[in-house]
């Protein structure tokens, strides 16, 4: 028999059969393995962000609902505190918020240094009625506008920055609002752990009027605030905001001074990894930076969020990639396929019952930081409801981008997270 009639016998045939099918069964089996590692790791990151979610109770509960009481030691052991303030035009509760630097219940010398770059900025005769009737405190409006590179914030407060008296600073934007004990406890935190080099505060959005605003107080006072805490929680790098952040005067002189972080978009994010990385260890107060949530329109809602990630994929961009996983919708429905592949529960009451945790989480955590409900909770709710929604298509359309407006400018970023002003 020659070899072609070999190969075509009914033996010969059964063989190959025998050997595709064996081959098919190889590959199927290689498919169901990598499914189920797939799902072991997606049920791994839940488990990871439920610890998470649970970190940031136990945070809230130790820090902010049994805040830490002032430490009874002399006046003259104060450090004296340079506030500074950039503004920029008149924000939404622009007098409480600035009024709240002059009713710090501090002990030590105090110096508030207000940084404005045009003498007809119309925040500067807000500063002027609050000085007056504030006369007591050495406060002063510093006008004038340095040029050390693309970030404005950086530009305006430069002028307060060289003028500041003490090496102490604390830098808190015009539209925040801090508690009155806010500063003592804070210095209380450096005067009792001298490798403590930056103490910030948790940003927590407030008194929403559009519907626009709601939405960006759902994001700040529960996702965010929440991922905030947890982050911080752990310690082992820097993370945080340029909101309200008290650091030494002479540290960041030694890490090259304010103006050369004026090249970057975030500085405040850069800055702390500076200190970091210079041995000045991080941590927070039981504080929070409270900000009018004044957010206009919806578009106003989604550039801003799209700035953020867009900005935070050029300065940490691991964790930016890892964003869709903290959450809830993009998680749970992830969950939900992996206990339907391993263990044959159904979707459907698989995710609901995922999104109800996970909202009821939402809801205990504002409470307990908040110490009281939103004005409305059915507005609350349908804002959480609508930002959960929202956060994946913003993800992604800020992944593919690399352009940010802000303050009416156009900014591009380079991969090493500076960025060129774009005409």
């Amino acid at each position: 028999m020659d070899a072609a009639s070999a190969h075509n016998s009914p033996g010969a045939s059964t063989l190959d059969a025998l050997a595709a099918a064996d081959s098919a069964g190889i590959r199927l089996r290689g498919s169901l393995v990598n499914a189920n590692l797939a799902a072991y790791v997606v049920l791994g990151l839940a488990a990871f962000q439920w610890l998470l979610i649970v970190i940031s109770h136990c945070v809230v509960q130790r820090r902010y609902v049994r805040r830490r009481a002032f430490v009874d030691r002399p006046a003259e052991d104060y450090p004296g505190v340079t506030i500074i303030r950039p503004v920029k035009g008149v924000d939404l509760g622009m007098q409480r918020t600035l009024e709240s630097s002059f009713c710090q219940e501090y002990p030590g010398p105090l110096e508030i240094l207000f940084a404005a770059e045009d003498p007809d900025d119309p925040a500067i005769e807000v500063i002027n009625e609050i000085i007056g009737r504030y006369a007591k405190i050495n406060a002063r409006v510093l006008v004038g506008k340095d040029n050390v590179g693309i970030n404005p914030k950086v530009n305006n407060m430069l002028k307060a920055f060289d003028q500041a008296q003490h090496d102490l600073l604390w830098i808190c934007d015009s539209n925040v609002y801090t508690d009155p004990g806010t500063l003592r406890r804070s210095v209380d935190l450096l005067l009792d752990n001298k490798r403590l080099g930056v103490i910030h505060h948790v940003v927590f959005s407030e008194a929403p009027a559009t519907f626009a605003a709601m939405l960006d107080n759902a994001f700040l006072t529960t996702n965010h605030c929440r991922m905030y805490l947890a982050i911080n929680a752990f310690g082992i790098a820097s993370c945080l905001m340029g909101k309200s952040n008290l650091y030494y005067k002479s540290a960041l002189d030694n890490v090259g001074g304010l103006a050369s972080f004026g090249q970057y978009l975030a500085e405040d994010n850069m800055i702390g990894q500076a200190l970091w990385h210079s041995g000045w260890g991080h941590t927070m107060t039981g504080d929070l930076a409270c900000q009018p949530a004044d957010t206009g329109g919806f578009a106003e809602y989604c550039s801003r969020r799209i700035r953020w990630v867009r900005t935070r994929k050029y300065n940490v961009t691991a964790a930016t990639l890892y964003e869709p996983l903290t959450e809830s919708i993009m998680l749970g429905l992830l969950t939900s396929w992996a206990l339907q592949h391993l263990y044959g529960y159904h979707m459907l009451p698989t995710f609901t019952t995922f999104m109800l945790c996970w909202f009821g989480m939402d809801m205990l955590f504002y409470y307990r930081i908040n110490r009281g409900s939103p004005p409305s909770w059915p507005w609350f709710v349908l804002s959480w409801l609508c930002r959960e929604a929202l956060a994946l298509p913003l993800w992604i359309v800020a992944i593919i981008g690399d352009t940010v407006v802000w303050r009416g400018q156009r900014f591009r970023f380079h991969l090493n997270g500076t960025v060129d002003v774009l005409k």
